[in-house]
């Protein structure tokens, strides 16, 4: 790599920082229930070794009955010993994987395609895309996977290609991270074993790389079997209810159960789901629906533009008849499975790797695109095309920082108001016997132990998950003076009913969780006097 090329790599990382913390207190607008789960264990086994139900370095983090993987949650230790357990400290992993992003998009983009210009045009715009600073911006484990997933595919080629034993250990580690890092990294394994086969068979990959990703498989579904992660199997498609539902229907106005059945009607489904993935619906107009992961209409995953060069990329790969294409393909096309074989809606965070190869090829068929004009047309189209970016660019950015944080939905959507409600807890935790808690907005006893930093060692004599629901979580029913019902009785006397504003329809007077200028809790306290 040559000087200039090191210094514009440099810049493009700098850039992708300014924009990783540039009102990063501001957007999103607090911190959501997953963010905290990951966090407190975190601080659990910083304290204790332990998670916050008294396991020792577990290999799955039961938290809300999801069985987080563990790798997010380990990582993000030191951070925390060196930093405290604050709402600041947590998000630095995603800053830290973030230095090291951009040059690792630019080395495999780089060996793909031999292209300086590609490469860095293929770095430039993952370190500008709402949607890669988005989850940036949140302790989501979507990141970190796609970084050990992209490390994964990088050396997976420089091991077929050179022949390096250094090349193999580290795809090897990579790997093994990725698989548990989330739970969608798991289709990415599989693919890497199939395509080590393909190539073994071709004698371009040796035995042991086959017999290395066999291993790391086994080893990492001994450890699904051990720990039975029943909301990964809750969230696949089968397990839909509304897929039965539409089953009885059709049955019911004579269809035949050759015709409709769960595998025919399911697959069809999933299909067209999977498709959804590749839309402009999807990754140019509403992105995900989640208004956690999205905004629709308003936030885009990539720009019409990138859009457009991305099938312009597809065919000139096939055109130029490039070395590594349908590798490129086969990463690109794999990514959306996990999330079309759940019955929820698309979801980026599950997909989220599918953005580095959209970019690649975006950046990719840019070039070969303008190259094809003549000399005189070249600085027209690329300033046409730029100015048209930057204006999508500006919007997404601009609703996603000055817009999105301030509407109802998304305070609603992120889970907010905890903060302020522990700040009330805490001004009022030795006036009353017991602090009755709604559950509705999400799992409230840990964001209580988050803003409490509740003592893990503590809290593990009294962690209780409660009943599963029947999306596959569950969550703590009490601990210490908190009640996580409404389920009062009416002569109690010193406690606080906290609820949802819709709780206190007939009561006056109550005091009130405003969080930017929108009530989140009603608090009710009723004394002994």
């Amino acid at each position: 790599m040559d000087k200039k090329t090191f210094f514009i790599l440099v810049f493009i990382t700098f850039l992708g920082f300014f924009l990783h913390f540039y009102k990063i207190n501001q957007s999103p607008p607090c911190i959501n229930a997953d963010e905290s789960a990951f966090s407190y264990n975190s601080y659990s086994i910083l304290k204790t070794g332990k998670d916050e139900f008294g396991q020792f370095l577990p290999v799955r983090f039961k938290s809300f009955s999801d069985y987080k993987m563990p790798l997010l949650v380990y990582l993000n230790v030191p951070f925390i010993y060196l930093f405290g357990l604050n709402l600041w400290s947590i998000k630095l992993i995603n800053a830290f994987i973030l230095l090291f992003f951009p040059w690792l998009i630019y080395s495999l983009t780089s060996y793909l395609f031999r292209n300086k210009k590609i490469s860095i045009l293929s770095t430039f715009l993952f370190v500008v895309c709402w949607a890669v600073q988005s989850m940036t911006r949140q302790l989501h484990e979507a990141f970190l996977t796609s970084f050990l997933i992209t490390s994964s595919s990088y050396f997976f080629l420089l091991a077929k290609d050179k022949k390096k034993i250094k090349y193999q250990f580290f795809f090897f580690i990579s790997l093994l991270l990725s698989l548990f890092s989330y739970q969608s990294s798991r289709v990415f394994g599989l693919m890497f074993l199939i395509l080590a086969i393909f190539y073994h068979l071709k004698k371009q990959v040796s035995k042991k790389i086959v017999l290395g990703i066999i291993l790391i498989l086994v080893l990492f579904f001994i450890t699904d079997l051990i720990y039975k992660p029943n909301r990964v199997i809750n969230l696949f498609f089968l397990n839909n209810p509304g897929l039965s539902l539409k089953i009885n229907e059709l049955r019911g106005e004579g269809g035949s159960k050759i015709i409709y059945n769960k595998l025919t009607v399911g697959l069809k489904e999933r299909i067209f789901e999977y498709l959804k993935y590749f839309s402009p619906q999807f990754l140019v107009i509403n992105g995900d629906e989640n208004y956690r992961f999205g905004f629709p209409q308003f936030l885009s995953i990539i720009t019409p533009v990138e859009y457009f060069f991305f099938f312009i990329g597809l065919y000139y790969l096939f055109k130029n008849k490039e070395k590594n294409r349908y590798y490129l393909l086969v990463i690109m096309m794999i990514s959306p499975i996990t999330g079309s074989l759940t019955w929820a809606n698309p979801s980026l965070p599950r997909t989220f790797f599918i953005i580095i190869p959209i970019l690649i090829i975006t950046a990719y068929g840019f070039l070969n695109f303008i190259n094809n004009f003549k000399r005189k047309n070249y600085f027209l189209i690329l300033s046409i095309n730029f100015i048209i970016f930057l204006f999508f660019q500006f919007y997404n950015w601009d609703f996603y920082l000055n817009h999105y944080p301030k509407k109802a939905i998304t305070i609603h959507a992120w889970q907010c108001g905890y903060k302020e409600l522990t700040d009330y807890i805490k001004n009022n935790y030795q006036k009353f016997d017991k602090f009755y808690i709604t559950k509705e907005n999400g799992p409230p006893y840990i964001f209580l132990l988050f803003f409490l930093k509740y003592s893990p060692k503590e809290y593990q004599k009294q962690a209780n998950s409660g009943s599963i629901d029947e999306y596959g979580f569950s969550q703590s029913e009490k601990f210490d003076k908190f009640i996580f019902n409404l389920d009062y009785n009416p002569q109690e006397k010193n406690i606080v009913i906290i609820g949802r504003p819709h709780d206190f329809y007939e009561e006056r007077n109550l005091k009130k969780i405003i969080f930017r200028n929108e009530p989140v809790f009603y608090i009710k306290e009723i004394l002994s006097n």
